[in-house]
């Protein structure tokens, strides 16, 4: 593998409103260690192949490829190879989207270091990157932007997989039961699970807690109603799970900034109708 390094400025309308590449780069062998370090901007560090170590806000782990380091700023740390060295691939990134990708679950601040579960043609992106930041000027900052959130999330996808498929099952199982009228403690009990189960199966797998991934379900059904059919809105409320038609429009219009006859309204096609049992 080539070594190589390259940084850029980050542009403006990327950090305050999107999500900016400050650089970028991958090396292998006996790297110098990094050592009492703190960050203004997020990093990820994949290492590919070897062992090292991990020290992150006075927490030492063993590293152990294929992993990966999610850095948050102003967090003091150090790493780096053992005696037999290592290699890494990593970039750093700010903006408003990095936030949200925190809240979305694509990393945690409690969870530093993961196993990568094979890269899938992930660190293929850093080939990618590493034309587009060494384009000047607007295209190069979008490309690079780009570059960046699928490396960002595809290592987030391969970093929270569960054993042998029980989170795709779990997560199945759970959109079949999502248009029932059920809470969460009957969806929980209809799966084989407690409540707490459940929560970390979905949380970990979707990046969401089984309430809010049943809610999108829900409320993406009742808008895919609402446009395509003449269903009344007591009807729409129960194909998505719900019995009390006042109710279902309170949440729907909580969710979508709109109650579902005005939605309707909005985006109803002509024409429309049709059944659904």
């Amino acid at each position: 593998m080539e070594t190589w390094t390259n940084y850029r400025r980050a542009s403006p309308p990327l950090r305050e409103l999107g999500l900016a590449c400050l650089g970028a780069g991958e090396q292998e062998g006996l790297l110098p260690p990094v050592s009492r370090r703190t960050l203004s901007c997020h990093a990820l560090v994949v290492v590919s192949q070897g062992t090292g170590w991990l020290n992150y806000a006075g927490q030492n782990a063993s590293v152990t490829a294929p992993s990966l380091i999610w850095i948050f700023p102003g967090v003091e740390h150090g790493y780096g190879p053992g005696t037999s060295g290592w290699r890494e691939h990593w970039v750093l990134f700010a903006g408003a989207s990095a936030r949200a990708f925190e809240e979305l679950g694509c990393y945690s601040r409690d969870r530093p270091l993961a196993t990568l579960q094979g890269d899938d043609g992930m660190l293929a992106l850093f080939t990618d990157l590493r034309h587009a930041l060494a384009v000047e000027g607007p295209r190069g900052d979008l490309d690079s932007s780009v570059a960046a959130q699928q490396i960002i999330v595809g290592a987030s996808r391969r970093g929270r997989q569960l054993t042998a498929g029980i989170a795709e099952t779990t997560l199945a199982r759970l959109r079949e039961l999502a248009y029932l009228p059920l809470g969460a403690g009957q969806q929980a009990a209809r799966l084989g699970l407690t409540p707490q189960g459940l929560r970390e199966i979905v949380q970990a797998a979707a990046g969401v807690g089984p309430k809010e991934f049943v809610l999108q379900l829900r409320t993406s059904r009742a808008q895919s109603l609402l446009a395509d059919t003449d269903f009344p809105i007591e009807r729409v409320a129960r194909l998505t799970g719900y019995d009390d038609g006042a109710y279902f429009s309170r949440l729907f219009s909580q969710r979508v900034g709109l109650s579902p006859s005005h939605f309707r309204l909005q985006h109803r096609r002509s024409g429309g109708g049709g059944s659904l049992d």
